[in-house]
């Protein structure tokens, strides 16, 4: 969906990058992504210095995680810089990846289910436990800059939060002369230094330093008419839907409630982020096995204020039984006048 875009305010990034990426310092197969024909995707390659620019977009969505209306950042209506998002993979026995619907600030059964297994005494160091976390990624418009596979025009860019936004915070707070980056005005040009990552086998590019520049020219506004909504871009399944996926013909209704209403948990992008895939040229699709972990990561030993939010499970609906005293549960007595325990056989009350 292509929206018409209000005028925008002149320098309405200041005083509000920063103040995100504060907050937040306390790979993948693209079929979570509903891409226009007309809108190629950039990929990040280690070993490689690249400079592009930062696109904003007018927020669509009230669930945007971002979201903060004190200080209108990523509200509806105004232009912001990224999509984030959490991300699931290996779900099911055909192994997806679907974004999580916590995305949109609803709840999710994957994420029930985790939080079920931790309080039912599973370690938060399993191996089932961690695989189905949910990582962070982002999603940003750009234009590559002096690219020889690149041209000069809109892309997306969908990278791990902890392989680019990390480090792009870590810079804006250094020096916050540099948040307007975003701005068609008065934003800068990005120089990125693009170092190899590994894990286990799994090698990945990752974001080890960000230089800004200065733009030789502005951009004019119209350069955002006709470009699709970051918001209508990612694909969230619905509550069912994620639900049939994870349980797999299981009966729906016994598991948990379809309900897709507003979950309210704050959205907290903290560092512990798995690596992105290294993407190939020579090939068509990206690399989608999911990232061996570290054997030498600290396991996770409780829910503090760094972890992603445990969603409560909804509870069954049912009628409340009514309370029995102690003194009735120790000396029952029939309606009928017989002995419990003795006469259970002898009469047909």
């Amino acid at each position: 969906m292509v929206t018409k875009r209000k005028k925008k305010t002149k320098g309405s990034f200041k005083g509000k990058v920063s103040r995100n990426a504060a907050k937040q310092s306390r790979g993948t197969a693209l079929g979570h992504l509903n891409l226009p024909a007309d809108m190629p995707v950039y990929y990040a390659n280690a070993g490689t210095r690249v400079l592009f620019d930062i696109l904003p977009y007018e927020v669509t969505s009230p669930n945007h995680l971002d979201r903060d209306e004190e200080y209108e950042v990523a509200v509806e209506g105004q232009l912001w810089y990224k999509l984030p998002y959490l991300f699931h993979r290996n779900i099911g026995s055909s192994n997806e990846a679907i974004v999580c619907p916590t995305s949109a600030k609803r709840k999710c059964p994957i994420c029930e289910h985790r939080a079920k297994m931790l309080r039912d005494g599973a370690d938060w160091a399993d191996d089932a436990v961690k695989a189905l976390k949910p990582s962070k990624r982002n999603l940003y418009r750009i234009i590559p800059k002096g690219h020889k596979d690149y041209k000069e025009a809109p892309h997306i860019f969908d990278i791990a939060q902890a392989n680019f936004q990390t480090t792009l915070n870590e810079e804006v707070q250094e020096n916050e002369k540099y948040e307007t980056f975003p701005d068609l005005e008065e934003g800068w040009t990005l120089k990125v230094r693009f170092s190899e990552g590994q894990i286990g086998s799994n090698k990945f590019a990752e974001a080890s330093r960000i230089d800004f520049i200065e733009r030789k020219k502005p951009y004019d506004e119209s350069i955002l008419d006709g470009l699709a909504s970051l918001d209508d871009i990612l694909i969230i399944p619905t509550y069912k839907d994620a639900s049939k996926l994870f349980f797999e013909g299981m009966d729906q209704d016994e598991i948990y409630d379809d309900d897709d209403a507003d979950y309210e948990e704050e959205y907290d992008e903290d560092e512990d982020e798995e690596p992105e895939e290294e993407y190939d040229e020579d090939e068509d699709e990206l690399d989608d096995e999911e990232p061996e972990e570290d054997e030498d990561e600290e396991p996770e030993e409780d829910e503090d204020e760094d972890e992603e939010p445990e969603p409560e499970p909804p509870k069954p609906k049912r009628g409340k039984k009514p309370a029995k005293s102690k003194k009735a549960a120790k000396n029952p007595k029939c309606p009928h006048g017989h002995t419990f325990g003795e006469d259970c056989e002898e009469y047909d009350e």
